[in-house]
C-alpha cells in the first residue's frame, strides 16, 4: 500500500508539474528527470484513473475536461506533500548534505554573489550554495530554488519577502570610445548604444531607451548584462547597465536624467524561515549586496 501511494505521488507530481509548466519537457526540467520519465508517469496516472487527463500537442500540453477536475482536486494535496518535502529538507540540515539553491539573474549571480563566496565559507565552510542563473521566476513552493532574488516584487503567497539595496543603473562607456570627449557634452543622437533585447519584456532599461528615442541608435541588443558590459569595455558604444558592474569594469559614467533604479527582493518560503543554513545564506546575500553596491 505504501509503495503504491509513493508511486501515485510521483505520477501526480509529474502531472501537476506538466500542467503548470505547460509541457512535458518543462516539467522534466523542473523535476530534473527526462521528458520520457514525465511522459511515462502521466501515462501511468491516466491508466490508474481510467481517464485521459492531457491532450499532448507539439506546442505543449492541454488539460482535458476530466484533467481539469483532477488537477483542481489534487493541486492542494500536492502543496501539502511538497510542504512535507520542505520540512524534511529543513530537518536534514544537521547532516550537512543539503545544498542551498539560489536563483537570480546573471548579473546578480556572477557579479554580487560569486565574488563574495569566501565571506560565506570563512564562517560557514559546511554551506554548499548552488548559484543558479535563471531568466524566469522559479517556483519557491516547488523547491526550484530555496532562495530567489527577483527584480520585481513577487506575490506574497506562502513566501517571505525582504527588500535588498537598490541597484542604480547608469550610462557607461570606455575611455577609448569617448576618445577624450567630455561625457557631459555628448549628443546622444550621434552615439552608439548597447541595450537589453526583448527577452524580459518591457523592463525599465528598455523603456528608458525607448522613451529617449534611442531605439535606432541601439547597434547591439543582448539578454546578457555581462555581454553589454564587455561590449562597452571593448569600445563598442554606451551601455545602460548597473553602476556596480560598470565601476568594476573601469568604465566612464555619462550623466543622464531619470535613469531607472531596480529594487531587488530576496524571496524564500515561509517553511524555511527558521532553517539555519537558509538563514545563514540569506544574511550572507544581504551582506553581499551592501558590500557590492556601497
Amino acid at each position: 500500500m505504501q509503495k503504491r501511494m509513493l508511486h501515485m505521488w510521483d505520477d501526480l507530481k509529474c502531472f501537476i508539474f506538466a500542467v503548470e509548466a505547460g509541457s512535458l519537457s518543462g516539467a522534466a526540467i523542473k523535476l530534473e528527470v527526462s521528458t520520457a520519465t514525465v511522459s511515462r508517469r502521466v501515462d501511468a496516472l491516466e491508466r490508474k484513473l481510467g481517464l485521459r487527463l492531457l491532450n499532448r500537442q507539439i506546442s505543449g500540453v492541454e488539460l482535458t475536461v476530466e484533467g481539469t477536475i483532477i488537477y483542481q482536486a489534487t493541486v492542494n494535496a500536492a502543496d501539502q506533500l511538497l510542504q512535507v518535502e520542505r520540512i524534511a529538507a529543513g530537518l536534514r540540515e544537521d547532516t550537512g548534505t543539503e545544498p542551498v539553491v539560489i536563483s537570480s539573474t546573471e548579473a546578480i549571480i556572477s557579479e554580487i554573489l560569486a565574488p563574495n563566496l569566501p565571506e560565506l565559507w570563512n564562517s560557514n565552510p559546511q554551506i554548499r550554495p548552488v548559484l543558479s542563473v535563471s531568466t524566469r521566476n522559479v517556483s519557491i513552493a516547488h523547491r526550484d530554488a530555496d532562495i530567489a532574488i527577483r527584480l520585481a516584487r513577487p506575490s506574497p503567497d506562502n513566501v517571505v519577502i525582504r527588500r535588498l539595496p537598490a541597484i542604480v543603473q547608469g550610462l557607461y562607456a570606455s575611455a577609448d570610445y569617448l576618445y577624450g570627449r567630455d561625457p557631459n557634452k555628448l549628443d546622444f543622437s550621434d552615439e552608439k548604444f548597447l541595450g537589453m533585447d526583448d527577452s524580459f519584456g518591457d523592463i525599465p532599461e528598455a523603456v528608458w531607451l525607448s522613451e529617449q528615442g534611442l531605439g535606432q541608435q541601439q547597434l547591439m541588443r543582448s539578454s546578457s548584462v555581462r555581454a553589454l558590459c564587455n561590449a562597452a569595455q571593448a569600445g563598442c558604444g554606451i551601455a545602460l547597465i548597473p553602476g556596480f558592474m560598470a565601476r568594476n569594469a573601469g568604465l566612464v559614467e555619462i550623466p543622464a536624467s531619470n535613469l531607472p533604479i531596480r529594487s531587488p527582493f530576496l524571496v524564500f518560503h515561509r517553511d524555511f524561515k527558521q532553517v539555519k543554513r537558509v538563514k545563514v545564506v540569506r544574511e550572507w546575500i544581504m551582506s553581499s549586496f551592501k558590500k557590492s553596491l556601497e
